[in-house]
Order: C-alpha cells, then structure tokens, then sequence
C-alpha cells in the first residue's frame, strides 16, 4: 500500500462522490488531507464524515474554482495551514445538459467550460507553484472517457474533458525536467472514468430510467458501471511513488469501454 506520511494532500471536488472516496483513500494512506469544494455546510459535514472514518482530521476549505482568485486564496490558506503542497486530485467538474450542438445554450456552454476547463487551470496554476516551493510533487486531474472519445449531445462536457487532457500534457513537459536539475519535479496525470456509480448515476437515477442505465451499462465491456472506490485506487497509485516514471499520462477507468466494442 502507498504510503504518503508526511505528505499533504488536496482534493478538489472533494466533498462527495470519487472526490471524498479518493480523500479518504489518501488520508488512510497517511497524509495529511484537505477537501475543497463551493458548499461549505457540504464540505464541513464531508470532511468530519472522512475524520470519523480515518480516524483522524480532514480538512476543509471553500473554493470557487471557476474563480481565479478564489483558488489563489485557498491555495495560500492551505500553505498557511500546512505549510506545503505535495499531492493534488482535482476532480472539481460539472455535467452539461443533453442537447445537440445547435440548441446547447451559451449559458450552459459557459459554465461547463469555467469550470471544467479553467477551474482545472486555475487549480494547476497555483497547486504548481506551491509545489515548486514545497520541492516537487504529483498531480492528477479527472478527465472522462469522453475526453478521449466523443459522446453525441454533450459538446461542451467532450470540448472540456478533451482540454483538461491537452492541460494534464502540457503541463507535464512543462514541470517533468528543468535539464539542470534546479527545478523541483512535478507529475501531471490524468484519469478518464467511463461509467461510475454515483452523481448521476446514483441508485435513484438509474432505476427512473432503466433502458438508459442498461445502455451506460452495455457502454463497457465488463458490462457493469465502476466504483468511486475503483477510481481512488488509480488516484492514489498515480500519486505515489509507484508510478514514478509516469507523467503526461491519461489512464482510462471504463471497464473496457475504449477497447472496443462486443459483437
């Protein structure tokens, strides 16, 4: 098991679904763990939930990420209060609402993009250089199947998943080596869930609409939807030193869904 004492951690998006399980996951791994997401009664009662169940604090913090200086201050917040940066999970995302591309609305398309796609930078901005002071660390960012492939109907959910990979890549030559070895090393992977139990696809979603959930289902080859619990175990090996040599990397978690398809 990944062992991460000393370390500390943020999550983004961390108040509930792969973002909690993932905090959670890192936190049993001994780091020191920090939740951040907009509902603070939400992030409060997520993190004294994840207290309970690692037996020790995870901390809370309110972010905006769609707003640069938000995050820039929750950035120096965390610093304040920990005194480094070494891990980071940015899983703070949105869906966008089914439409063709003709009838998506400007409005929807916005605020997919904001906080997709610059919340994801705004993130990497700033967790990036408290990283280069904290001497180097890893990132990971939460893309989708749909970042890698596209989905009909869902133009500005595909648009922004497919930027969060061009920004995991960039990044990750960026922070991989100074050439000189005068710059802390930073990691930049990402993952690409396909279809995982929760959110949308809770219990009571799925069963108002089960020819839908049969199709989500058949999406993958294993025929079954994922876990958050699957996701946080490829976070955490991500972030570990078990993955040392990987950078730039988007590992799919879609029970096959990209391999190809059954007859």
């Amino acid at each position: 098991m990944a062992s991460f004492s000393g370390k500390v951690a943020l999550v983004t998006g961390g108040t509930q679904g792969m973002g909690l399980v993932s905090a959670v996951a890192l936190a049993k791994a001994g780091a020191t763990v920090v939740i951040a997401g907009r509902d603070v009664e939400k992030g409060k009662a997520a993190a004294a939930q994840a207290s309970a169940e690692v037996g020790r604090p995870v901390h809370y913090l309110s972010v905006n990420t769609a707003d640069p200086a938000s995050v820039e201050q929750m950035i120096a917040q965390l610093l304040q209060n920990h005194g480094c940066l070494d891990l980071a999970f940015n899983n703070a995302g949105v869906t966008s609402p089914t439409a063709p591309m003709a009838e998506v609305s400007i409005t929807d398309w916005q605020r997919v993009i904001d906080i997709n796609v610059n919340g994801t930078f705004y993130s990497m901005k700033y967790e990036i250089a408290a990283m280069l002071k904290s001497g180097g660390g890893a990132i990971v960012n939460n893309s989708s199947v749909a970042g890698l492939v596209a989905v009909p109907n869902q133009a500005s959910y595909v648009a922004s998943k497919a930027a969060v990979i061009g920004l995991t890549r960039s990044a990750a030559i960026e922070y991989a080596d100074s050439g000189d070895g005068s710059r802390p090393v930073i990691r930049v992977n990402a993952i690409a869930p396909g279809p995982i139990l929760g959110g949308m696809n809770s219990p009571e979603n799925l069963a108002k609409n089960p020819e839908r959930t049969a199709r989500k289902k058949a999406f993958a080859a294993m025929n079954r939807f994922g876990t958050p619990e699957e996701v946080a175990a490829a976070v955490v090996w991500l972030l570990s030193d078990a993955s040392s040599y990987l950078t730039g990397t988007v590992i799919p978690i879609d029970g096959g869904a990209l391999a190809g398809r059954r007859l």
